[in-house]
């Protein structure tokens, strides 16, 4: 299974659990037996959803102030999540972009945040600097990453 399979999957089950600030803790996004740090001024929920016979789960994290926004897609294993792609746009270098696995997915190191041995960067950019406007809004941020993985909820996308 690679990360095309997952995004033009059919979804199933999806759940959008409420806005949260401070520490993820390890039971929203198990990497490691510690809390995951965004830093101050990020927002951030979970979205789950099940596709393909599997379990995955989608973190957006949303800071206004740094302008930053990353839409991280993991799927569940026993212990630890395999993270399979980041989709991005922080203003402090390149436009839109994504840090994916280019391989299948069973490769993928679990429990670690980018597996450096299969993650490849997409686009490519020549020159480190962004020419989009940051227009992603808390209000937003949700549909961008519908939009990136192809899942629905039930109902409005809040």
């Amino acid at each position: 299974m690679r990360l095309v399979d997952v995004i033009r999957a059919q979804k199933s089950n999806v759940s959008i659990g409420a806005w949260q600030e401070g520490k993820i803790p390890p039971s929203a996004w198990p990497l490691t037996t510690s809390s995951l740090h965004l830093g101050r001024g990020y927002s951030w929920r979970i979205v789950k959803f099940d596709a393909l016979g599997k379990k995955f789960r989608v973190l957006i994290a949303f800071s206004a102030e740094k302008e930053t926004y990353r839409a991280v897609l993991a799927v569940e294993e026993p212990k630890h999540l395999k993270v399979v792609c980041h989709h991005e746009l922080h203003t402090d270098h390149w436009n839109w972009h994504c840090h994916f696995s280019a391989g299948p997915i069973e490769e993928i190191f679990a429990g670690v945040w980018r597996d450096k041995d299969t993650f490849r960067a997409w686009p490519r950019f020549r020159i480190n600097e962004c020419s989009v406007a940051f227009d992603v809004t808390k209000e937003s941020a949700l549909s961008v990453a519908a939009r990136r993985y192809r899942f629905e909820a039930q109902g409005e996308l809040i």
